[in-house]
């Protein structure tokens, strides 16, 4: 870690690092446009292994940064010179606390594949904005430390300020490239152990900014009898659409299409009939009780 640090200085750095902790903000020399990616999971969060405040700085400082809940890599573009090693940016990892390896290389291919690598990352991950940060700066830190759990939750669950919207699924004929995107995002977002998988999915959008899905938002996807709620993904653009995910597992809750009409106070013909619709207040509570959604603030807009 310590020559990776040393080799920043002055130079543009791209990261998808998974735990970033309070020293890092002496380790490593960020500056305004470069790229970093961490585990921005609840439990990495309270295990203090990344650090709200920390993020909060960077943040201020104008770098790109991303939340990934399942991120457990390692990997760093440094100007033209590309790191994979398992040290975190932490100063356990920069003294000789620990035993470290890393991989450097200035071998063009390998460079490239490290840089398309971190931008996948940053592209199935969440922004860190001001929201989130508010979210990340109250979650309690443990004093006690003890290991960090590998994403000990599921990642289908929001974690941070999002919206709920009802519409129907549509059916926009996806590019292979953009079936081979989502496929790998899909990958990354993937349910540990055996306990299900995700699978992909369109949600017609509308053309308004205002109406735009942003991570981690939630779809209450509205079908010909059932509902499945499923988690905003990316823009996949192609006509008025957008990519999402759902989960397919005994854990996943589903409801019936009469409940949740009777929640928003509509009918499922009207449910059917109509393009999606971001949900008030009184809806978004219904529904959360509904899905067993947490209760988080709705998206700030």
């Amino acid at each position: 870690m310590k020559s990776i640090c040393e080799k920043a200085e002055s130079r543009k750095i791209k990261a998808a690092v998974a735990y970033a902790g309070d020293g890092a903000a002496e380790l490593l020399p960020v500056k305004a446009g470069d790229l970093i990616v961490v585990n921005g999971s609840g439990n990495a969060l309270a295990s203090g292994a990344t650090s709200a405040r920390l993020l909060r700085a960077w943040y201020e400082q104008d770098v790109q940064l991303y939340a990934h809940e399942t991120l457990h890599a390692k990997v760093f573009v440094i100007g033209r010179t590309a790191f994979v090693g398992s040290a975190n940016l932490s100063l356990r990892a920069y003294t000789d606390g620990t035993v470290e390896a890393a991989i450097q290389s200035t071998d063009a291919a390998i460079v490239s594949g490290a840089r398309q690598f971190i931008d996948e990352m940053a592209a199935n991950a969440t922004e860190i904005d001001a929201a989130w940060l508010d979210w990340a700066e109250q979650v309690p830190v443990r004093t006690s430390g003890g290991p960090v759990l590998w994403n000990p939750n599921p990642p289908f669950e929001p974690n941070a300020p999002y919206d709920i919207w009802v519409g129907p699924e549509v059916d926009v004929g996806w590019t292979d490239e953009e079936t081979a995107l989502a496929q790998a995002g899909r990958r990354m977002h993937r349910v540990t152990g055996a306990r299900g998988r995700y699978h992909t999915l369109a949600v017609s959008e509308s053309a308004t900014d205002e109406s735009r899905l942003e991570q981690p938002d939630m779809v209450v996807l509205v079908r010909s009898r059932s509902v499945q709620l499923a988690r905003f993904l990316e823009h996949r653009r192609r006509g008025r659409a957008a990519m999402g995910f759902y989960r397919t597992d005994r854990e996943s809750v589903r409801r019936t299409l009469g409940e949740v009409a009777a929640a928003l106070d509509s009918t499922p013909t009207m449910l059917r009939e109509e393009e999606w619709v971001r949900v008030d207040s009184a809806q978004r509570e219904a529904l959360c009780d509904l899905f067993k959604l947490p209760k988080l603030q709705a998206r700030s807009r």
